[in-house]
């Protein structure tokens, strides 16, 4: 993928992530609403942060290996 369409996808994915929350803010009634849409964004931020730790774990663990079979060589 080019740099260009990478940050393009990027936005768009925020940009419809913030429209679905908004939406969601706006379906649910008012005062237990907001609790439960605060608390499931959080949720969700929490998991999305965490597969992108184990994502990148996973490109410097592949990194690593890759330098100690050049050094091995």
């Amino acid at each position: 993928m080019n740099r260009y369409r990478k940050p393009m996808i990027g936005g768009l994915v925020g940009a419809s992530t913030a429209g679905g929350w908004l939406i969601m803010d706006l379906l649910l009634p008012e005062p237990i609403g907001d609790y439960l849409l605060f608390g499931l964004m959080g949720a969700v931020n929490a998991a999305v942060g965490w597969q992108v730790v184990r994502m990148l774990d996973k490109k410097d663990a592949k990194d690593i290996e890759a330098k100690k079979l050049a050094e091995t060589n």
